[in-house]
């Protein structure tokens, strides 16, 4: 791996820990610990998404993953909540296959994720029609965005609106929603971060896609970040259903993740 290659890699590693330490900070049952090789970062709400364990050591063995698992297990073993195992594909040793090795610890894939960065993106030059874009300015207009991603992922976010669901959350950083006739329909946020402008919690209903809304608030988003901190670069963690439309806006991909959660949960589903 070039050196250029490796600080992409360890940049976008690096913004998933510093993302989610934010993002629950606030969180009423906040757990937080980094050991070598490892960063546990859990909301202690029952969301795996907001329960996370992220592999932070380059050049990975299959004997070293094998232990990263079972001491996942452990460091978890106290907890009901459920919870996400975070790998970076470029951080393992050629030949380990991380889905068998961590299916013996119980652990299955769940999805993938793909690191992406832009170095400027283009500011919103109008929105869609029908699409008001405002920022939260509220506790209902926060829960909204919440809302929003339960319904665009078919996930039960609900009791993220603990964290992220408040306004004075939002006092520093930059979420945007998007609304069809006083309906909340498309949002994302902008969190400010070691020198980023890290773009999360893009989404749209599934009744309003396909209309340029989510480009639109993140777009917007973005914009609004940059008038309050400069024009930096941006970095997101894109799902396989994004991942073509931050390639239209000037996102590459720097890293390839894998989250796996649970088997047993998996199999629930």
């Amino acid at each position: 791996m070039t050196k250029s290659r490796k600080a992409d890699v360890e940049l976008s590693i690096r913004q998933i820990c510093e993302a989610w330490r934010l993002m629950c900070r606030d969180a009423p049952g906040r757990r937080v610990s980094r050991t070598a090789g490892v960063d546990y970062i859990f909301s202690g709400l029952p969301v795996a998404f907001f329960n996370l364990v992220v592999l932070t050591q380059p050049s990975i063995s299959a004997a070293a993953l094998r232990t990263f698992g079972e001491e996942a297990r452990a460091w978890t073993v106290d907890t009901t909540d459920p919870w996400s195992f975070v790998v970076t594909n470029e951080a393992l040793e050629p030949g380990v296959d991380a889905a068998a090795i961590l299916g013996e610890c119980g652990l299955g894939p769940a999805f993938p994720l793909a690191g992406m960065v832009a170095t400027a993106v283009a500011p919103l030059a109008a929105a869609p029609a029908g699409l008001r874009l405002t920022v939260p300015a509220d506790d209902l207009g926060c829960a909204s965005v919440v809302d929003i991603n339960s319904a665009a992922y078919e996930m039960d976010f609900g009791p993220a609106k603990a964290m992220l669901g408040r306004q004075p959350f939002w006092n520093d950083q930059f979420p945007v929603l998007g609304t069809v006739d006083g309906t909340p329909a498309s949002s994302t946020a902008v969190l400010a971060l070691d020198g980023c402008r890290y773009v999360a919690l893009v989404a749209t209903r599934p009744a309003y896609r396909r209309r340029g809304y989510a480009e639109a608030v993140m777009r917007q988003a973005l914009e609004n970040a940059a008038t309050a901190m400069g024009p930096l670069p941006s970095v997101l963690h894109a799902t396989e259903a994004g991942r073509p439309i931050y390639e239209r806006m000037g996102y590459t991909t720097i890293a390839s993740h894998t989250l796996f959660m649970d088997a047993m949960l998996l199999a629930g589903h």
